[in-house]
């Protein structure tokens, strides 16, 4: 049996400390006082080849790690398949514990399990593990447990998860193609630079001759390069650190997310990403009972963008002070589509369902615009790096023909 560690205060009021074995928490507060101690803290004492407060390395070892979407959402899943085929919560968790591969995953569920035969709450369980369960999570769980439909609950959370890392995988997407461009235009610019044009620039001034204007821009630009180097790239290095640190600080992070908004195709790409995970957030959060206010609250937490988080909580505190969600939210970066619909599904009192619908409407969108970001970068990409290279060769061929015709 576990060994409990405990301090608590005799009938003479004196404080008393020291430890005893007993088949859970519960079972432990009741031993002490049948002894007559109030119970003031009890915890379960670790083994003498405890590592870092925890049982062992390997366990220390997965508090160190994250637990991702696709172990949650087949943790979520399972428990909902289980609860509604009428099992117990802790006999759900304990078979969920024998399935799961994430490391951290399972530490939360061994914890969880020990808390909820020590009489706990699944959700008071929960929260004990915020690194792994966000408050979105945790309140949807709540809200489970007092309406009796916690199977219920589980499977929205698995479905909302799973939208999520579509979304995001979507945004990764649609993000890295531009990077790979610009990489590759850049891979072909230095190799030219350092190998091409330099060789090409000793033939040419070898001959004695003019070049053409042309041809001279090209060799001045490819010596600054290389005898400036090291100093360009230092300067590059300097502005991203400094870029990455003004991110870092409220101000900086809400001026750089306002401008990716409004930057051309990309920032269009954002605004239906996060319009997409608004209206399923706040969609599944209103379904399963939790008010308008504490959905703006939650949902604030889930947006990456600080323009949208910011105007949540506003909008939050809007509501609590009695205005309505539509006129609440409204916001020059906030499509109008949104509030238009939010309006409608108060006054019908069916917002949960317009806001899934609004949901489902701009993950559409986002696919649409992944696809013709995808269409725009291929030709893009053509003409970059073949206008560069291009250049080369024009510049090439006129010296060429300059000194042809001059011999």
């Amino acid at each position: 049996m576990p060994q409990y560690s405990y301090n608590a205060l005799s009938s003479s009021g004196n404080e008393q400390k020291g430890s005893l074995q007993a088949a859970n928490e519960s079972m432990a507060v009741q031993d002490l006082r049948a002894q007559g101690l109030r119970v003031l803290d009890i915890r379960e004492s670790r083994g003498t080849g405890g590592f870092l407060g925890q049982a062992n390395f390997a366990d220390w070892l997965a508090t160190q790690r994250s637990v991702g979407p696709d172990p949650l959402i087949f943790y979520f899943r399972q428990m909902a398949f289980m609860l509604r085929a009428g099992l117990p919560v802790a006999q759900a968790l304990e078979l969920s514990a024998s399935q799961i591969t994430s490391s951290r995953l399972n530490l939360a569920i061994r914890v969880m399990l020990k808390d909820i035969e020590g009489g706990q709450a699944l959700s008071a369980a929960m929260r004990k593990h915020r690194d792994v369960f966000s408050n979105m999570i945790i309140n949807l769980v709540v809200a489970g447990e007092n309406t009796g439909e916690l199977d219920v609950i589980m499977e929205r959370l698995a479905s909302h998860l799973e939208k999520r890392s579509a979304l995001k995988k979507q945004m990764i997407t649609a993000l890295i193609y531009p990077v790979i461009v610009v990489l590759v235009a850049i891979g072909v610019a230095i190799f030219m630079v350092v190998s091409i044009i330099p060789k090409f620039a000793t033939f040419l001034q070898g001959q004695g001759k003019a070049l053409p204007a042309s041809t001279q821009a090209l060799i001045d630009i490819s010596a600054g390069i290389r005898e400036n180097g090291i100093q360009l790239i230092i300067a590059a290095i300097a502005t991203l650190i400094a870029i990455w640190l003004f991110y870092r600080t409220p101000q900086g992070r809400l001026w750089i997310d306002q401008l990716l908004l409004r930057v051309p195709v990309m920032g269009k790409l954002l605004i239906n990403g996060s319009m997409a995970q608004l209206n399923w957030a706040m969609s599944i959060l209103l379904s399963s009972g939790v008010s308008i206010f504490d959905g703006l609250k939650i949902s604030a937490d889930l947006m990456p963008n600080r323009v949208y988080a910011d105007k949540l909580k506003q909008a939050a505190a809007k509501v609590f002070a009695g205005r309505d969600l539509s006129s609440s939210i409204r916001h020059p970066m906030l499509p109008a589509l949104v509030t238009q619909m939010i309006a409608v599904g108060e006054r019908t009192g069916t917002l949960d369902n317009i806001l899934q619908e609004l949901g489902t409407y701009y993950e559409k969108l986002l696919e649409t615009g992944i696809k013709r970001l995808t269409a725009l970068i291929e030709p893009t990409m053509i003409l970059v790096i073949g206008g560069m290279v291009g250049f080369v060769y024009y510049a090439f061929f006129q010296a060429l023909f300059a000194l042809a015709g001059g011999s």
